[in-house]
């Protein structure tokens, strides 16, 4: 720590270890900001520069009394790739409340789920409940119920329930003994329950029954590729399957609507037809912009539901997720070749915004990889098709990997590292997942 922030730190905040066990007083950096802003102000700028996430909660003290220099965001935002830990938190919680992008809601995820130390990830989970629901944010809370260290699952516990409008924490519910056990099949099931709270969020009826609306049943985070869906006609169910191939319904307005056209009944009858809907009647008159609405409300459930069933941890891991490992989801028993396929580098998700592989052209980069390594031919590392878009990575002969994560951020640069990895495991990575991914298709 620099010796001007230090000094600075220690005298409005106290002593370190009653900062670290209390928490920073942050009434007593207001107060010196009405006294020297322009000092404090500087002073909080060193401190960011030093990763220091006393600084960032001071920042975003003032932010709440519209007291902050103008510049908070972009100071925060060019701080955020090289960001560990709690700072990482601090800086993408006062992000979010700053700007409002969910994608900071991630940042906050991607902590919780790696390997630092227990501490950053109890922060992690604690804050996460702090923040609006999305997927990623779910997912990484009920990964953390499954946690190695007792404390994280229990604060991953208590934020599904936080989420879930629940008054009650963890040590309250007849699972806190499972929680706090020993037996990982436990806290797998506990997780899975607690996630399962959810399912619900997007079910009910999107629309009018009595002109168009379809309702959806529970999502099944485990099995997510059918589910039950109900449609509407002029106050008529109309007949067909129970249960939805989701991959379908949840294109049911681009099916009806592309490239250019309008959401009216033929288009759509055509659409419902196509998805297995039986008795449509001849003509019913529906009004376009309800028609679109409806449309639009059933594609942003479904994809909320979709998104936390390719983030949430599954049985299917390949290698291990503080070096290299793939996570596959299930496959879809409808025959589908796109499958969940996650990418984990040094202890943190490589495919942070697309994880969704094409089997046939994935499985084949991963074999076509596995056997350049084997030759000693050093590739650019992970050139595995859209899936990896946004990784960058170079593998060197000692086995160093050098990598970019590349940032999707209005304003936030890429997050860079290096792995030391042996060619035998990436090769047992690449040759195992491929050997799964063909197995099964």
């Amino acid at each position: 720590m620099g010796d001007a922030w230090g000094e600075f730190r220690r005298k409005v905040f106290g002593e370190p270890y009653l900062v670290w066990h209390e928490g920073a007083d942050v009434g007593a950096l207001i107060a010196e900001h009405e006294r020297e802003p322009v000092r404090a102000e500087r002073m909080l700028r060193a401190g960011v520069g030093e990763h220091d996430h006393v600084a960032v909660e001071s920042l975003g003290a003032l932010a709440r009394l519209g007291r902050a220099p103008s510049d908070t965001a972009a100071l925060l935002r060019s701080a955020l790739p090289s960001a560990r830990g709690v700072f990482r938190v601090r800086t993408a919680q006062v992000l979010y409340e700053l700007i409002g992008t969910d994608e900071y809601v991630s940042e906050v995820a991607a902590v919780l789920e790696g390997f630092g130390h227990w501490g950053e990830r109890i922060d992690a989970a604690m804050a996460l409940r702090l923040l609006p629901i999305t997927p990623r944010s779910l997912a990484a809370l009920h990964r953390g119920t499954f946690d190695q260290e007792y404390l994280v699952r229990h604060h991953s516990a208590n934020g599904l329930l936080a989420l879930a409008g629940q008054k009650f924490e963890i040590s309250d519910d007849s699972r806190f003994a499972q929680v706090s056990g020993r037996d990982p099949a436990a806290w797998h099931v506990v997780a899975d329950e607690l996630l399962g709270a959810f399912a619900t969020r997007s079910a009910g009826v999107h629309g009018d029954r009595a002109s168009f609306a379809v309702e959806l049943g529970p999502a099944d985070y485990a099995a997510p590729h059918h589910r039950a869906a109900r449609v509407y006609l002029a106050g008529t169910r109309l007949p067909g399957a129970d249960r939805s191939h989701v991959p379908m319904l949840r294109n049911i307005g681009v099916y009806t609507t592309h490239p250019d056209r309008p959401p009216h009944y033929p288009n759509l009858r055509a659409t419902l037809e196509h998805l297995g809907f039986a008795d449509l009647p001849e003509s019913v008159t529906l009004d376009e912009d309800a028609t679109a609405a409806t449309l639009d409300s059933v594609t942003r459930a479904l994809d909320f539901d979709i998104d936390v069933s390719r983030w949430r941890a599954t049985d299917l891991l390949i290698g291990d997720r503080s070096r290299i490992a793939l996570e596959i989801g299930p496959a879809d028993p409808d025959g589908s070749q796109l499958r969940t396929c996650t990418l984990w580098l040094d202890g943190a998700i490589a495919t942070p915004f697309d994880n969704t592989a094409y089997v046939p052209q994935f499985t084949n980069s991963l074999r076509v990889s596995a056997a350049r390594y084997r030759a000693g031919q050093w590739a650019d590392f992970a050139h595995w098709g859209p899936t990896t878009d946004d990784l960058a990575a170079e593998m060197h002969p000692d086995g160093t990997l050098q990598y970019l994560l590349l940032s999707r951020l209005e304003g936030v640069g890429d997050r860079e590292g290096a792995v030391r990895l042996r060619v035998d495991e990436i090769v047992a990575v690449l040759e195992k997942a491929a050997d799964v991914l063909t197995a099964e298709e």
